[in-house]
């Protein structure tokens, strides 16, 4: 999804992919000069999905 937040007369958009599963749950924010210059409908959202597919990979490993 893109998080559109106003200011100074001028609004940015912000890319945020998230998942939730049995035990785990995050979101994943996009904030990078190039991410809130664009235009909502001009941001790649499946390349951001496929970055939250490998944090979430980082992030669901078995303890120990």
């Amino acid at each position: 999804m893109i998080f559109h937040v106003p200011g100074a007369g001028l609004g940015c958009g912000r890319p945020i992919c998230a998942w939730a599963d049995e035990n785990t749950g995050a979101s994943v924010g996009f904030v990078t000069p190039e991410t809130t210059q664009q235009k909502p409908a001009s941001v790649d959202l499946a390349a951001f999905a496929e970055a939250t597919l490998n944090v979430r990979a980082e992030a669901r490993q078995p303890i120990g």
